[in-house]
């Protein structure tokens, strides 16, 4: 997939990801690469973050923080461009600047030696990289978000980069293994590369190749990024020369929901589930959640008061805490066997999603190559409501919304991933002004709104007619007109004969499978 990059010269950067074959020994290198990588990592977020506490409190910085803030306020522009300027330089001359950053790192990365004690266990390049992913993080404290900076976890530290392919990670066009510390990896490239996907590729010009590693259930298994420059190549049939996923005319309306996608084009209706399939693993990760936390309790026993409640820390014995004041949780052989396993299904999960919905998204890519796809705030979905409310019996009604659905089908990396691909293909994506358009209430035959109960399902039309509401939705989309605000009537009704046949065909073919409740169809028995 290809992603906009900061360089000028580059437009656009993509990765290849293949795996790798190495042998134990060479293994059990990589995890110390990774583990000393990960050490220094934290060591310099570490000695930064105490820099940090000193360098905030400073007497200067906070003067010209509040002279910002007033100048913020006036909305003085002349004001700002001096004090930014003032604020930069003063944290520079403080040593927060990627060059120091990297010079510490080499500091840590001359401490960890191998065996011989000939060279570093992590090489310089790839130092240098880790420096720059921790200045990004404080770069982003003082010019960005001011969120504060956090360490690295280690089963969150899954790669390690070079600054280039000739150093550090090093491969050289041609061969078929990249070398990192006298080691050498052999690629494992596809043999059976039907369209060509890998070759093609790889005759685009390498930035720097990274190492990257997925969990599994046996352990770590390590795999190689090219990271490419230009947009990844089109699969081409080889017996027909045509694109494999060619992107069709027309317009495509898509609603989208926290767990099903409806798309209606020209000459295709489709409702369908967002990711099928997922709740399978979602029900043994609810398994395995609870037979870690019976081990848990069974090995804590401290920890939990009679009624079954996490003591708070103020209340537990000192031999439950750390020195840092910590809780000092003991994990049993089958806790951490069971911690893999959930580790594991969770990155099975996330592969699932990724690739499903890419599926989807070059099946719906023959549908037009205008399409249109309301917006949606799903971060805000995810949250629990904020009031509390009762039902008549005087109980208190659960503030959770749709939190647990947009976990497991990811509808927003749907959404980016068809985007990605219309728009690389060449096609138009726009998007949909919600509160204006009220596709779920208008109806283009009466031409009024009216608001529906979440849990109407369908439309009832005035010839008696029932459509979908979620199908009926996206056909109204589609027929948006040029201010993307609301439905153009001289769109819908030429087009509605046509959609209602589309409509039928596709709800008969819903009511042989198992679909979601929030599709309301009714199962042919």
């Amino acid at each position: 997939m290809a992603r906009q990059c900061k360089s000028t010269e580059e437009k656009h950067r993509f990765v290849l990801t293949l795996p790798l074959h190495y042998e134990k020994w060479q293994r059990d290198r990589m995890d110390t690469i990774f583990k000393v990588a990960n050490a220094m990592k934290n060591n310099l977020i570490a000695f930064e973050k105490r820099q940090l506490h000193n360098f905030v409190r400073r007497k200067d910085y906070r003067e010209i923080q509040q002279a910002l803030a007033a100048a913020y306020k006036a909305k003085d522009e002349e004001c700002i461009t001096k004090l930014c300027g003032q604020r930069s330089s003063l944290i520079a001359g403080a040593g927060f600047t990627a060059y120091a950053f990297e010079k510490r790192i080499n500091k840590y990365r001359l401490h960890y030696k191998s065996k011989g004690k000939t060279s570093c266990v992590v090489p310089s390049h790839v130092a240098q990289k880790l420096a720059a992913s921790v200045w990004d993080m404080f770069e982003d404290f003082f010019y960005g978000s001011g969120r504060a900076v956090s360490f690295s976890k280690w089963t969150e530290f899954t790669t390690i980069s070079g600054k280039n392919a000739g150093a550090g990670i090093i491969y050289h066009k041609g061969d078929s293994y990249i070398r990192i510390n006298g080691m050498k990896l052999q690629i494992l490239w596809n043999k059976h590369d039907r369209y060509g996907y890998e070759t093609e590729a790889m005759k685009r010009e390498l930035r720097f190749c990274n190492i990257t590693r997925r969990w599994y259930a046996n352990g770590w298994k390590y795999f190689v990024q090219f990271v490419l420059v230009g947009v990844p190549p089109t699969k081409i049939i080889p017996k027909t020369g045509e694109k494999l996923h060619p992107l069709g005319k027309g317009r495509v309306g898509h609603d989208i929901g926290t767990q099903t996608l409806a798309s209606v084009g020209d000459k295709n209706v489709q409702l369908v589930e967002l990711v099928s399939g997922i709740q399978n693993i979602e029900n043994q990760l609810r398994r395995i959640n609870r037979a870690m936390d019976r081990s848990r309790r069974a090995t804590n026993p401290l920890m939990f008061d009679t009624q079954g409640r996490v003591v708070s820390k103020d209340k537990l014995l000192q031999e439950c805490l750390t020195r840092y004041g910590t809780r000092r949780w003991n994990k049993s052989k089958r806790y951490l066997r069971l911690e893999g396993e959930r580790r594991a299904l969770y990155h099975q999960q996330s592969e699932m999603r990724i690739q499903r919905h890419r599926e989807l998204a070059n099946q719906l890519l023959a549908f037009g190559d205008e399409h249109y796809i309301e917006e949606m705030r799903f971060r805000a979905l995810a949250k629990k409501a904020k009031e509390a409310k009762k039902n008549k019996g005087g109980k208190n009604i659960s503030r959770k919304r749709f939190g647990k659905s947009i976990a497991n089908k990811a509808p927003a990396a749907m959404v980016n991933i068809l985007a990605q691909k219309v728009e690389r293909a060449g096609g138009i994506f726009q998007k949909v002004n919600t509160f204006k358009m009220k596709a779920s209430q208008y109806n283009h035959l009466t031409q009024t709104y009216t608001k529906k109960a979440l849990s109407k399902r369908w439309n009832v039309m005035p010839d008696g007619k029932r459509i979908q509401r979620d199908l009926y939705s996206a056909f109204l989309i589609k027929n948006v007109n040029k201010s993307l605000t609301k439905p153009d009537n001289r769109r819908c009704k030429p087009a509605y004969p046509a959609f209602v046949k589309l409509h039928d065909k596709e709800i008969e073919r819903l009511r042989s499978m198992f679909t979601p409740s929030s599709m309301g169809i009714e199962h042919a028995s």
